[in-house]
């Protein structure tokens, strides 16, 4: 059996983001449009040892417990009985703090690596109940794609692929923490609401001019740092056809239908010093890296 996996952890988007209610025990309620995107991590799990070592750029990245891809594997010995020992080393590409998903990436490629690894064979839904236990968007990574999110993360509708187009990610020189804008949005009065219905039936009927009109974050407000909104009017400006924040911030992205369109306005937010990405939809969450088994 293969010692070591590596495996690209895709990072993700939020087409629409809504938060419905809260539990009693303070977690908020979601509901949302979620979709997998080209750009990822790379994630290479190797059975060895009776501890759980994390290496990489320890200046992207905790490299201990604080890290999710540790204590995705930790939940992993813990539900399945098996002997503690593995090393996980990542490859650092999709910004922290930007509402990518990066963290929970790495972890639902560290329990796909382990299951494997491991030879328990517990299967998506398996991995999914036990990321939930570690992070909120580790269930719908485990699988990617295109989805309907609620709960909290642990309910996960598919919905077919979305539209074909080109996904300009752009990261503003700011880090918004996930417990602040949540904190931002439970005081605010009055914040906008998308109609995530709206947004998941234009994905059904595979319409992009209806998803580029229901794209919305309710997290999105006032209240967050100003830069973030000018970025996502410069990429209506460089011919976006729609802009959006995806999770908590601080990243935006624009849906472009024109290949060219979309690296003319890379080229220019690059130039300007922008963190950017050109991306593509993709149709999982995690997937072998070329070479992916040693």
């Amino acid at each position: 059996m293969d010692k070591t996996l590596r495996l690209r952890a895709y990072a993700k988007i939020n087409l629409a983001l809504d938060i419905v209610g809260r539990r009693e025990d303070g977690y908020h309620l979601m509901d949302m449009v979620m979709q997998s995107v080209s750009l990822f991590d790379e994630v290479a799990v190797e059975r060895t040892g009776d501890s759980i070592v994390l290496a990489g750029d320890e200046t992207a990245m905790p490299l201990d417990g604080r890290n999710i891809a540790h204590r995705a594997a930790a939940a992993f010995f813990a539900a399945t009985g098996q002997p503690v020992g593995c090393r996980i080393e990542i490859e650092k590409h999709v910004p922290s703090q930007a509402g990518l998903g990066g963290g929970s990436g790495d972890g639902a490629a560290v329990l796909v690596a382990l299951d494997a690894l491991c030879g328990t064979h517990l299967g998506t839904e398996e991995l999914r109940r036990i990321g939930a236990g570690v992070g909120a968007d580790i269930p719908f990574m485990v699988g990617g794609g295109t989805a309907r999110v609620g709960g909290i993360g642990e309910q996960i509708e598919p919905l077919p692929a979305m539209p074909a187009c080109y996904i300009l990610i752009a990261k503003p020189q700011v880090d918004v923490p996930t417990g602040s804008a949540f904190a931002a949005f439970d005081a605010a009065r009055d914040p906008q609401r998308p109609d995530t219905g709206r947004c998941a039936a234009a994905v059904r009927r595979g319409s992009y001019q209806q998803l580029c009109r229901s794209l919305g974050n309710a997290m999105a407000g006032d209240w967050l740092p100003p830069i973030i909104e000018e970025t996502r009017r410069r990429l209506l400006y460089l011919g976006a056809d729609a802009a959006c924040m995806t999770g908590s911030g601080a990243a935006v992205f624009g849906l472009f239908e024109r290949r060219g369109l979309a690296q003319l306005a890379l080229r220019q937010l690059c130039d300007a010093g922008v963190r950017s990405w050109l991306c593509r939809p993709v149709a999982q969450g995690v997937e072998p890296a070329a070479g992916g088994a040693s």
